[in-house]
């Protein structure tokens, strides 16, 4: 039997153990390698969905902020159709000439932050169609995101006999005074007063509910939790214009060769052809004003009781006589006699109108017509109240309105405008004496707005540029 070296046996196993380490070593590279490699692949992966989903979150948020614009647009465009930001738009652009100048014109205005960026804006002179441009995460970050929607707009008009529901005891375009006495001023539980200039406390006059206007104001103090700012703060007032209120006319009260003439409005219920809404006067001649209870007097129309809603042609109005109540109430509109050319310098705050007036004699007790919802009375120009005179309803006046006595039980008041014309019987909006009104809320005003109403404003459609 042949003897095997016992040193070569011991070679062979140490070279065997070195080769078997040395694939080993290779094995392991070569698995270090794969990883890695897979690792790496994972990073830029996971970076590239990183960045994508960024991405995608931003096209999001800057989509979203850009609908914000558009909201905000047709919101602004519901309150006033006449809303713009910028001047007209260059006629004949292509899409990309559109786009080029609203981002250009939104680049020049100022922004307004939103969610998790900022937008602008765009609303041509003259142009349907609005645009909102927004930048995420900001407009001056160079690598911002932009994104343009364009909104084509569709207006519809207002249903007619829409009613307007005041939420002031007194509203009033320019100043207000509120009485000299501890029992003058406004209570209930819709009180409250605005003025678009002062509101002065007489004496020690109170008022329930909230206070505001745009210069000084006494009553701030005296503010309950939860009202707006109490200076510094304008407020849309309606526009006061009796021939917004034409329609509700059961008799139109007309001056025809100096004779006082009665003629259908546009609401006579009878076999009378009615006037043309907005055309007074230009129904058929139903009678004498002393046949509806009312008289025409070198100063004017005198209202001696007659029960419906009236509409006076021009000239002013004097009210001695009650006017009943329910189907015996009475609504008086009176029309100034230069409706169509006066004029109102807001800057001077001198206004042109003639005629228009109202005045109530003490002790005279007044309730609308039921036609006529809570509409009591429309002036031209200004109303006057005197005594203890009781006027159930809304007093709506185009330039002031100065109170007596202590009307009715619910009273809403509207001076619409801040200008005042030389010689009339009223220069400012005020409680005088100890005059005193209640708001409850509730009281509704039917057609105010449905001449130059603003219309209601939506999308057509819209699209991104």
């Amino acid at each position: 039997m042949k003897k095997i070296h016992t040193r070569a046996r011991g070679g062979l196993a140490r070279r065997l153990m070195v080769e078997d380490g040395g694939v080993a070593i290779i094995t392991v590279t070569l698995v270090g390698v794969v990883v890695a490699g897979l690792v790496a692949v994972m990073a830029v992966n996971t970076l590239r969905n990183y960045r994508e989903s960024r991405e995608e979150r931003q096209a999001g948020e800057v989509l979203l902020l850009a609908e914000a614009g558009l909201d905000e647009a047709i919101f602004e465009l519901n309150q006033d159709n006449a809303f713009a930001t910028v001047g007209a738009m260059p006629a004949g652009l292509d899409a990309a000439s559109e786009e080029a100048w609203v981002v250009a014109e939104a680049a020049a205005m100022a922004t307004i932050t939103g969610e998790n960026g900022e937008y602008v804006i765009v609303k041509p002179e003259g142009t349907d169609a609005v645009y909102s441009v927004a930048y995420t995460p900001a407009r001056d970050v160079p690598s911002a995101q932009v994104q343009v929607l364009k909104a084509d707009l569709f207006l519809e008009p207002p249903e007619p006999g829409s009613p307007f529901l005041p939420n002031r005891g007194f509203s009033s375009a320019g100043n207000l005074t509120i009485g000299n006495s501890g029992s003058a001023g406004v209570y209930g539980t819709t009180g409250g007063v605005h003025a678009n200039g002062i509101i002065a406390q007489g004496g020690s006059a109170t008022v329930e509910g909230c206070a505001t206007a745009y210069g000084a104001n006494d009553f701030a103090a005296g503010n309950p939790p939860g009202c707006g700012p109490a200076t510094g703060y304008y407020e849309p007032i309606p526009d006061v214009e009796p021939i917004l209120f034409h329609s509700l006319s059961i008799y139109d009260l007309c001056v025809e060769a100096g004779v006082g003439v009665v003629r259908a409005g546009p609401a006579h219920p009878g076999p009378a052809a009615p006037a043309t809404n907005g055309l007074p006067c230009t129904g058929d001649k139903v009678g004498a004003p002393t046949d509806f209870g009312w008289q025409l007097k070198p100063a004017g129309w005198d209202y001696q009781g007659g029960a419906g809603v009236f509409y006076v042609n021009g000239g002013d109005v004097n009210v001695a006589r009650d006017s009943g109540t329910g189907a015996s109430g009475a609504t008086i509109i009176a029309a100034a006699t230069n409706e169509d050319t006066l004029t109102c310098n807001e800057a001077t705050g001198v206004g042109s109108v003639t005629g228009g007036d109202i005045g109530v004699a003490g002790g005279t007790q007044l309730t609308p017509h039921p036609s006529a919802g809570d509409l009591a009375l429309v002036a031209g120009r200004d109303i006057r109240v005197r005594g203890n005179a009781g006027v159930w309803g809304a007093l709506l006046a185009r330039e002031q309105i100065s109170l007596g006595g202590t009307p009715g039980a619910n009273n809403a008041l509207i001076g619409s405008s801040p200008c005042h014309t030389p010689g009339s019987p009223v220069d400012r909006n005020e409680f005088s004496g100890d005059a005193n009104i209640t708001y409850n809320g509730g009281l509704a005003i039917p057609n105010f707005g449905v001449v130059n109403p603003v219309w209601n404003v939506r999308i057509d459609r819209w699209s991104e540029l």
